[in-house]
């Protein structure tokens, strides 16, 4: 397991490894079929965000959003997929999107 130390830059393929590895050492050996429980675990995240900074609370939700990437790179690497090569692809499709897509008389 790596410490890893403040400020220092990992790729998010280093994170999925770094946080799964975490994970299973703490007993979450996750499966393909653990899929609904991990969403649930993200939603609930998402859920606990939205609550701290309902409350002000910028640190807390921070530390939430930090708890949704962390679920959710762990949920990319069970499932084998390299999310920074999604972004890549997600971001540069959606370069050629119009403006406010997906948003009826606005």
């Amino acid at each position: 397991m790596h410490y890893v130390p403040n400020g220092s830059l990992r790729s998010i393929k280093d994170w999925q490894q770094i946080v799964t590895e975490w994970a299973v050492s703490k007993g979450f050996s996750w499966v393909k079929e653990d899929v609904d429980t991990m969403l649930l675990r993200i939603h609930s995240e998402v859920g606990e965000a939205s609550e701290a900074i309902r409350d002000n609370d910028v640190e807390g939700f921070a530390e939430e959003l930090a708890d949704i990437f962390i679920r959710l790179v762990n949920l990319c690497e069970v499932w084998g997929i390299n999310l920074e090569d999604e972004v890549i692809k997600k971001h540069n499709k959606n370069l050629n999107r119009s403006h406010l897509h997906g948003r009826k008389n606005k």
